[in-house]
């Protein structure tokens, strides 16, 4: 199923505290403390990597305080499986450190703390498809169809491709040595966020223009973003509709929960 040599996990749990509105509303730490049908965000997902030893060790990448300890003691993941690093100022310097941080040069798969429906299919089916495209960063996408076929009526961004839109799954697998540049492209690409004419010039007028313009197919904008980050990256395709949905506001917690009592998942119980 992976290489011989197995990935390991980075989970990003780190947010903005107690300023993030979900965390405030509920009253705890941070965003992947919130609580989906009776169990933290960070809990459900590190249970559901709990049953999959072939990816350990799993970096958590989240504060050292006692609350996100206590959240991933609740999991089912066991301590020696687990290491845990401090978050640095973003998203992609967290992954940049934690990369540097005894990755091997073989490869890693990124999940975020706030993903509570992951099942281990995708992150399978991830893997799989970075190995059969010899890609040094894989992007789980999953078709707009299959999220609005799932949760109709539901509001997701979507990546709006001219062969079809897609949705974010906040799920990756990065190959080092390769993967770094384009990690270290993401950090340019945070840093210039709020400078729209220095960030069309970093991903290039083709790949800019294209997108907008809505006259650019899923596997050319990869080509483009590949030539641009210097590694080979491609799209992986879910056919999950649930893989889309993380949690971003009351509404999509909301919608979590109604999906983990349907599957008998909810309570507080380990």
């Amino acid at each position: 199923m992976f290489d011989a040599r197995p990935p390991g996990v980075i989970v990003l749990a780190g947010d903005r505290g107690r300023d993030d509105p979900l965390a405030r509303a509920h009253g705890v730490a941070g965003k992947a403390l919130v609580p989906a049908a009776g169990r933290a965000l960070l809990t459900r997902v590190l249970d559901t990597l709990a049953t999959m030893p072939e990816l350990h060790p799993v970096r958590i990448v989240a504060p050292s305080a006692a609350a996100f300890q206590a959240a991933a003691d609740a999991s089912r993941l066991p301590r020696p499986a687990r290491q845990w690093l401090a978050p640095a100022g973003s998203p992609a310097a967290s992954v940049a450190m934690a990369l540097e941080a005894g990755v091997r040069d073989d490869g890693v798969v990124l999940v975020t703390a706030d993903h509570p429906l992951l099942k281990p299919a995708w992150v399978h089916a991830l893997c799989e498809g970075a190995l059969r495209a010899d890609a040094d960063v894989a992007v789980a996408l999953v078709p707009w169809a299959r999220v609005a076929e799932r949760f109709p009526g539901s509001r997701r961004t979507r990546l709006a491709f001219a062969d079809g839109a897609m949705c974010g799954t906040n799920l990756f697998r990065l190959r080092r040595p390769a993967a770094d540049a384009a990690v270290r492209m993401w950090r340019r690409v945070e840093r210039e966020r709020k400078r729209p004419w220095r960030l069309a010039a970093m991903l290039g007028p083709r790949l800019l223009a294209g997108y907008l313009t809505g006259r650019l197919e899923r596997p050319r904008a990869f080509e483009l973003l590949t030539r641009r980050a210097g590694a080979r990256v491609t799209a992986v395709l879910l056919d999950d509709g649930e893989s889309a949905v993380d949690v971003d506001s009351a509404t999509d917690l909301a919608l979590i929960e109604r999906v983990l009592h349907a599957r008998g998942d909810a309570g507080g119980a380990a």
